[in-house]
């Protein structure tokens, strides 16, 4: 019997083998147990309904088993350890019982993987598959580097570094810092803002700090927030005449905007910014600073209106809004946005022209082969994964905004007693108990995690899900926190989304190769006891060293995590300007487009209005984005003129001179023809496309 024709056949094949190269003593030991790990786990995990006795198996139940055994197909095999397992968890076997039993099924399995007939052969064929190779990693086109906006060479910093702050200075700036963020604090009329908010106040006024230490030559030891600030106190006011202090604040009036002067011309001519919001930012956290400058010397908000420094912020601020306000009215953007925005395939969506120029294009990049058919791995094919992973947050489910995406975090340990509801060999990456997450001080948390669970919101799922769950996102008071279920999409090629996200996290593993193999022994039962090798270690290729541990102040256990997504090679989380290349470089390199994270909440608020969503699929979409339904018409006015006049167009094109090329009527009557045939909801869409 040279070929097997079901599995009866293969254990009687695997018996000679086994007689033939054992003395009969042990042969007749290990076939004793092979049997015992076929006829009760493996047999009841297949479905075999017979009854199988205790201790000791009676000849007529052998009997019916064999002839079980006669049933099931070669292809059987492939299922034997993951059906073993659940025979396992039927029977209540032991994990001694398992390890051994387990062990006898996998010599067997081993055997019959280096057979001819074997079907193993067929999950890892010698000739190499298509859907085995990446696509070619190059530029899939002759796409050249432009630039986005009219400024040339390279933007150096300026910004005042850690190092170059005197001890003065350094306590002033956290002063100011905890001013901003802390729930209370002393003569405090305004109310907290936070975290994100700080630190781009604190950023922008590094900036200016460094503006004049680098380009006013103010010296390092002088540096402070007076530098900026003029301060007036009221004691310092009391005993002068109504002239005497109009002529003291008229002097630090001037000198304040003799500054704020030469600081935007600096922008404008040196650094070439032309937006006006770039100067409204700068200028909102000089009045922030006011505010803590003057602190002490206010009983409420609005008496900061009646500091007459203050007001010369104010004045200049009030008109940087105006600018930004025009800008907004004139649709006009300091970066090309016909350089940023997809060209749609004609007929469908830019949404639609993203997902098959760019998206399935980078999953394909995430397979084990180059196009030639060569290897590839390590680093490589993890930061394919990366890739893939952020654009699939982009383009498979509503964008949100990316410092979402940046501070995701991921456990990087599970407890020890694993949860009654995680299957025996069941993936599990848990969600931190939330005594251990970061909070507010209000003890609302503060964080946003990646966790995969197998109950979620009152559902259980049998393979478990992955869920984003995002408590910190700009607009958390208007929207509450959200956790949300990442759909596991199935793709043409037999790979789902959920494989691919457990590949860039915890590595691939394949059986087979050459070199450096050895015994699958981790979560996918199907493979357990198989010899293989892995061809890359996931986000681990990146030797992260963003691990931290939030320590229990009462117990003496932690968590370790760090974060989702982490510079190749680096190993450090990704800051905004470098998460936004690892979306535009790819992007650009497929279809020729720098798409930003934040273009892509636009194409989405474009594909709601062309679709011709209704009123409650929009407010769902706008939740989705993490904004109201107005901003999510001012985010579809961002798309180009072109793209905006592009769904009426090919509606004229279909419902006008279609009509008469083939109807002989008048034209006004084709037409009046052709629209009473359209269903309400492909006249609503037609209504909807009119307005430009």
């Amino acid at each position: 019997m040279d070929q097997p024709k079901n599995f009866f056949d293969v254990y009687c094949l695997y018996e000679k083998h086994i007689e033939a190269t054992h003395d009969s003593k042990r042969a007749k030991n290990i076939l004793s147990e092979t049997r015992c790990a076929i006829m009760r786990p493996l047999l009841l995990g297949w479905g075999y309904q017979g009854k199988i006795g205790g201790s000791k198996i009676m000849p007529a139940e052998v009997q019916a088993a064999k002839e079980f055994m006669k049933t099931q197909k070669l292809e059987k095999l492939l299922d034997a350890r993951k059906a073993q397992q659940r025979g396992f968890e039927l029977l209540k076997r032991s994990q001694k019982s398992q390890r051994v039993y387990g062990a006898r099924l996998n010599q067997m399995l081993t055997w019959c993987e280096q057979q001819v007939w074997s079907p193993f052969k067929q999950l890892h064929p010698a000739v190499i598959t298509p859907d085995q190779c990446c696509p070619t990693l190059g530029k899939t086109k002759a796409f050249e580097k432009r630039s986005l906006t009219n400024r040339r060479g390279k933007y150096s910093s300026y910004k005042l570094q850690p190092q170059e702050t005197n001890s003065n200075l350094e306590v002033e700036l956290k002063q100011f810092y905890q001013f901003l963020t802390e729930p209370e604090w002393p003569g405090r009329v305004t109310e907290p803002v936070s975290k994100r908010c700080a630190d781009d106040y604190l950023n922008a006024i590094s900036l200016i700090i460094g503006w004049l230490y680098r380009y006013q030559s103010v010296p390092q030891e002088q540096l402070s927030v007076a530098s900026l600030i003029p301060k007036l106190t009221n004691k310092e006011l009391a005993n002068l005449s109504d002239k005497e202090k109009k002529r003291l604040w008229k002097t630090h009036q001037l000198k304040l905007e003799t500054l704020l002067c030469k600081y935007l011309m600096f922008l404008r001519e040196v650094r070439g910014s032309q937006s006006p919001r770039t100067k409204l930012s700068r200028l909102t956290a000089l009045s922030a600073l006011g505010k803590f400058v003057y602190h002490t010397e206010v009983e409420e908000v609005g008496d900061y209106a009646e500091i007459p420094v203050l007001k010369e912020i104010g004045k200049y601020t009030y008109k940087a809004r105006e600018e930004v306000a025009s800008w907004q009215r004139q649709k006009r953007y300091v970066a090309n946005q016909n350089e940023k925005w997809p060209d749609a395939v004609e007929g469908k969506t830019a949404l639609t022209t993203v997902r098959e120029q760019i998206l399935e294009p980078l999953r394909q990049e995430c397979r084990c082969r180059y196009g030639t058919g060569k290897p590839r791995g390590g680093s490589a094919l993890a930061t394919s994964f990366q890739r893939y992973l952020a654009w699939s947050f982009l383009a498979d489910m509503p964008a949100r905004r990316q410092e979402e995406y940046r501070s995701l975090k991921i456990s990087l340990s599970c407890p020890i007693v694993r949860p009654k509801e995680v299957p025996l060999h069941g993936l599990y990456h848990p969600l931190p108990p939330e005594r251990k997450r970061e909070r507010l001080y209000d003890g609302t948390l503060n964080d946003n995690y990646f966790y995969k669970t197998y109950v979620h919101k009152g559902k259980s799922y049998k393979n478990g899900v992955w869920i984003l769950d995002i408590q910190d996102y700009k607009t958390r008071e208007i929207h509450s926190p959200q956790s949300i279920l990442v759909p596991n999409r199935q793709f043409a090629d037999g790979t789902c989304l959920y494989a691919h996200i457990e590949r860039y996290l915890y590595g691939w593993w394949t059986p087979g190769g050459r070199k450096n193999q050895f015994f699958y022994d981790w979560w996918q039962p199907e493979l357990l006891g198989r010899r293989g090798r892995w061809i890359t270690l996931g986000r681990a290729e990146f030797n992260p060293r963003d691990v931290l541990c939030l320590q229990d102040k009462t117990k003496s256990d932690f968590l370790p995590w760090g974060y989702l997504f982490v510079q190749p090679k680096v190993g450090l989380p990704l800051n905004g300007s470098e998460f936004a290349a690892l979306i535009e470089v790819p992007a650009h390199r497929l279809s020729g487009k720098y798409i930003s994270p934040h273009t892509m909440r636009s194409v989405w608020a474009t594909w709601a209005f062309q679709m011709g969503l209704s009123d409650q699929q929009k407010e769902s979409l706008a939740y989705a984005l993490g904004h109201k339904v107005e901003t999510l018409k001012k985010m579809y006015e961002r798309c180009t003129p072109s793209e905006k006049r592009r769904p009426i167009e090919e509606a004229i094109d279909e419902l006008l001179f279609e009509t008469l090329q083939s109807d002989s009527t008048p034209e006004l009557v084709g037409l009046a023809c052709r629209l009473q045939k359209l269903t309400p909801v492909e006249r609503q869409r037609l209504v909807q496309m009119l307005p430009l």
